[in-house]
């Protein structure tokens, strides 16, 4: 099933961030971009589920090449419904080939992840973040991997295809790159030999 409240992208630029300074034991571990676009600033929390484990979630970066030849460049600042397709612009870790080339994935906690993010904030002048938007107020949610969930998770009735999450910027010397999460709870793509891939809480494609 797709995400309850649309998949999009929000386009715009980089007002501030903030990290959560600490949290209770069993609590998220969040770092919020807020993101100036033509209708004010979004926030968009990104959720680096650490629970403070030292392994506690995965992530990478992906450099993506020129913006020049990337469509997403082409769009205006503020929010973007897309369609869970290929087509559309759309990130799926497992099936689109910019992303699933790479493997790279580490492993750590989230002010660890947090600290490559950081890196790639600062070098970008125009962002593009991925995710699901708030059912209430200006704000994107879910900037993570949106499938792969075990079909006991609560978040399991939002897998799907072509919905993926992710922060994607472009860098004032033209290139882009994207950095990429996803929970140790969420299981990895399989390839089949036919071509089709399999993930648990979701059917082989």
């Amino acid at each position: 099933m797709p995400l309850f409240d649309g998949y999009g992208v929000l386009v715009g630029t980089l007002f501030s961030f903030t990290c959560d300074a600490g949290h209770a034991r069993g609590r998220y571990f969040h770092c919020t971009l807020r993101i100036r676009t033509p209708k004010g600033l979004y926030r968009c929390p990104v959720d680096l589920d650490s629970k403070e484990q030292k392994n506690g979630i995965e992530w990478k970066i992906v450099e993506l090449g020129e913006a020049s030849g990337h469509a997403l460049a082409a769009l205006g600042d503020g929010w973007h419904l897309l369609d869970p397709t290929p087509e559309s612009g759309a990130l799926d870790y497992c099936r689109s080939p910019e992303l699933s080339a790479s493997d790279g994935w580490r492993q750590g906690s989230g002010r660890s992840a947090f600290r490559e993010l950081e890196v790639l904030l600062r070098q970008g002048w125009r962002f593009f973040i991925f995710g699901e938007h708030f059912r209430i107020g200006r704000g994107v949610h879910n900037i993570h991997q949106n499938q792969g969930d075990p079909v006991t998770s609560r978040w399991a009735a939002e897998n799907g295809p072509w919905q993926d999450g992710g922060v994607m910027v472009e860098r004032r010397d033209g290139t882009m790159a994207a950095f990429l999460c996803r929970f140790r709870s969420q299981l990895g793509c399989a390839a089949a030999g036919d071509g089709s891939v399999t993930l648990r809480g979701f059917p082989a494609t």
